[in-house]
């Protein structure tokens, strides 16, 4: 078994900087990977493991699904209440 630790992605660091929060949101995200946990500040660049910055862009990529999804609905649903005269 190899255990040079340029095969560990975790040994990889990466800069990632979150949007800043708004409203209500925490001025951090949590990221959970294999046992251990980061908090990932907003508005300020951050050194992270490649996969946990892997799991933070993965998430914003379904968020923009899930608004894209919604979006969508609404305007279906909008689009039968004129239909339908309401």
């Amino acid at each position: 078994m190899n255990s040079n630790k340029t095969n560990d992605p975790m040994s990889e660091m990466v800069t990632v900087q979150l949007p800043r929060a708004t409203g209500r949101e925490e001025n951090y995200v949590f990221v959970g990977l294999n046992g251990k946990g980061y908090k990932v500040m907003r508005g300020v660049p951050v050194r992270v493991p490649r996969p946990v910055a892997d799991i933070l862009r993965e998430a914003e990529n379904q968020r923009r699904r899930q608004a894209e999804f919604i979006r969508q609905q609404q305007e279906a649903a909008s689009r039968s209440a004129v239909s339908a005269g309401l």
